[in-house]
């Protein structure tokens, strides 16, 4: 059981990290490039989550929401960031 919960806080870890490495990378590389359809597709993202609502208490307002911003670059980095650390475990 113990494996099992370390195994699913890896692969969450892997998923986040990848896409956020990856997408920082595909953005700054995408800026750097002349434009062109290599720079649409660098710069090409799939926003995926829940747009922010509020909950109102009247006395304490709260509000809730995320987004994942993933391009290319972003599943790149899943991948290469399970593989690296498929292959260090």
């Amino acid at each position: 059981m113990r494996k099992l919960r370390k195994n699913i806080g890896l692969a969450i870890f892997i998923f986040i990290a990848g896409i956020l490495i990856g997408t920082l990378i595909g953005d700054l590389f995408g800026l750097l490039l002349p434009e062109g359809a290599v720079k649409k597709v660098m710069l090409y993202s799939i926003k995926i989550g829940f747009q922010p609502f509020t909950l109102n208490l009247h006395i304490i307002t709260i509000t809730f929401g995320f987004t994942f911003k993933i391009n290319l670059f972003g599943v790149l980095g899943v991948l290469i960031l399970g593989y690296v650390l498929k292959w260090l475990y």
